[in-house]
């Protein structure tokens, strides 16, 4: 049983009716039973003491919640609920979150641990990713350079771009871009190009997470830059210039979800179920007008 008069806190979706409505249910369920809930935007917003912290939005929500976790070195895990369009990473529908909140309150609730990346530029540490990598140049040019894993030379790349991920983000870019899905029981990361060159190409591959990843910038590949989960990192607020070498390899950061129900298959089955229906065609109706 988990013990009462703590703390949960709240990182919602803005602009949701769903996720605003579904939160003040929420936070009156928790409130009757003792709990102070308070909300979170950024690392400084987490308080001591806090239990759990409730994710309610979709997967955006999600990365923004580990993220705020992992910056401030906490060790609080996360309850993903869903209240957007996309769920790989959500369990529950926030309309229905409240019972399987109960479950947590009872104990009944399992966790998944994730590896983060830390990105390096010529030894300098960049920043982190807890969905993916990106490494890319200026639109309409082409990025050029040599990957290398654990110091071994893999292959020439020309193309547009190179993403790098973990697990919990092999469902998202890395999918889009012809990549696998990677269960989190699996301690691997994805690599996968993006519209190469014929002549270079290089197929998606799935290494062990131990695995450091080395992109070597060519001298004439230029206006380059990397994407941390979505968040352009220059090089002291300048774009990387050729001949720069890009280091990408497991942190010792970690961060924690929440589930109670679903495998993580299920998960897998209902996304993909839901998109399928929203994008089967219907014959039109003779007479309908469009």
């Amino acid at each position: 049983m988990i013990e009462m008069n703590k703390k949960v806190g709240m990182v919602v979706r803005k602009g949701s009716q769903i996720a605003t409505s579904s939160t003040e249910s929420i936070s009156r369920f928790l409130g009757e039973k003792g709990f102070v809930i308070y909300n979170i935007s950024s690392v400084d917003d987490v308080q001591d003491e806090t239990l759990f912290i409730i994710s309610n939005g979709g997967d955006g929500t999600v990365l923004k919640s580990a993220r705020i976790v992992v910056e401030g070195g906490r060790d609080i895990p996360i309850f993903p609920i869903n209240s957007g369009t996309v769920g790989f990473l959500t369990e529950v529908d926030a309309r229905e979150a409240i019972p399987e909140l109960e479950k947590i309150l009872e104990g009944q609730y399992k966790e998944e641990v994730h590896r983060v990346l830390d990105v390096f530029l010529d030894g300098r540490y960049m920043g982190f990713a807890v969905n993916d990598v990106v490494i890319t140049c200026e639109h309409g040019r082409i990025l050029g350079g040599e990957l290398f894993l654990d110091n071994v030379l893999i292959s020439s790349i020309r193309g547009d771009r190179i993403i790098i991920s973990p697990p919990l983000g092999s469902t998202a870019y890395n999918l889009s871009a012809g990549g696998s899905i990677i269960h989190p029981k699996l301690d691997a990361m994805s690599i996968t190009c993006v519209a190469q060159f014929y002549t270079t190409r290089f197929f998606p591959l799935l290494v062990p997470i131990e695995t450091e990843a080395k992109f070597v910038l060519s001298h004439t590949s230029s206006d380059n830059y990397v994407v941390l989960d979505g968040q352009m990192v220059k090089a002291n607020g300048k774009k990387i210039t050729g001949g720069r070498t890009i280091r990408v390899k497991v942190s010792e950061k970690v961060f924690k979800l929440i589930y109670t129900e679903r495998s993580f298959y299920e998960r897998i089955n209902k996304v993909i179920l839901t998109q399928q229906e929203k994008s089967i065609y219907v014959e039109p109706v003779p007479g309908d007008i469009y």
